[in-house]
């Protein structure tokens, strides 16, 4: 895929651009299934649960309204293991991406109103003056469109150099987002685009994993709204789905051995050190 593929069509060059700057792994500061298929249950329609949000930029200063989700109106129908929520009516995580459409700017929502003068600065010299506009639906958002806004989150996420646990935070996100597009969309694609689908969700869990690995030691807790227990399975799951069995099963240990972990975050690292095993003894079978 390329972490920034399809943001030339926005003005952008992207061929020298590095999620993980080589500098940063030395600098230390001071339950639901795998997909939806079968929930086709929808009471409402996806347009009904959302409503025009105002956004003052806080990199040009200017007002706009994206569309956002009434969470109200939402059911939760769990989430997938590596803690992708799911719901009846929608997948929301489509709008949660903002991009301010005068300047380029682009956060998802947690950390939308969060900037340092310096990332203002650095926003405004590489990303606001490249800025070449976007389209932007009034109803709702297509995968593709949230695909082509999380990519602008990222992009600005590198160009202000954010923490390594806010860059992993969004290619968790496009990850689900790509795995949602799949899950709706596969049945009428090829293949090949399928393939392609699959091959780019790993490479975005790919980059959250080394993203939150890295901010192990180089960040202190809560990350991404997370705890540290939380964050410890999350990059174990991510782990198992790279195949990194050992790495995994380290992470899943130091939650099982901890007092401070609840019952139901035991339940579930018990639940992955027993697909991990048994993902090990089926593939010593097969050799």
């Amino acid at each position: 895929m390329g972490l920034f593929s399809g943001l030339e069509s926005l003005g952008f060059k992207t061929s020298n651009m590095e999620l993980y700057p080589k500098e940063e792994s030395r600098v230390k500061p001071g339950a639901a299934s795998d997909s939806q298929k079968g929930k086709t249950e929808v009471l409402l329609k996806e347009e009904d649960c959302l409503f025009p949000k105002t956004h003052i930029c806080p990199v040009c200063d200017k007002k706009f309204k994206t569309l956002s989700v009434r969470a109200g109106k939402l059911r939760s129908i769990g989430q997938d293991e590596d803690l992708r929520p799911l719901y009846r009516e929608m997948d929301p995580l489509k709008y949660d991406a903002i991009v301010c459409p005068n300047c380029g700017y682009a956060a998802v929502s947690r950390y939308f109103d969060i900037m340092l003068p310096v990332q203002k600065k650095r926003i405004r010299e590489e990303i606001q003056k490249n800025f070449g506009g976007m389209e932007v639906s009034t109803d709702v958002f297509s995968y593709d469109e949230a695909i082509l806004r999380y990519k602008m989150v990222l992009m600005n996420d590198v160009v202000g150099a954010v923490k390594s646990s806010r860059k992993a935070y969004t290619c968790l996100k496009l990850a689900w987002i790509i795995r949602g597009k799949l899950e709706k969309e596969g049945p009428k694609l090829e293949p090949s685009e399928c393939d392609k689908l699959h091959d780019d969700e790993m490479e975005c869990i790919q980059n959250a994993y080394e993203g939150y690995v890295m901010a192990f030691s180089n960040e202190n807790f809560p990350m991404s709204g997370m705890d540290e227990l939380t964050v410890t399975y999350l990059t174990a799951e991510l782990a198992f789905k790279l195949e990194k069995y050992r790495e995994s099963l380290q992470l899943v240990y130091k939650i099982i051995g901890n007092n401070a972990a609840s019952s139901r975050m035991k339940e579930k690292s018990l639940d992955l050190k027993e697909r991990i095993r048994s993902q090990v003894k089926e593939e010593k079978i097969e050799s």
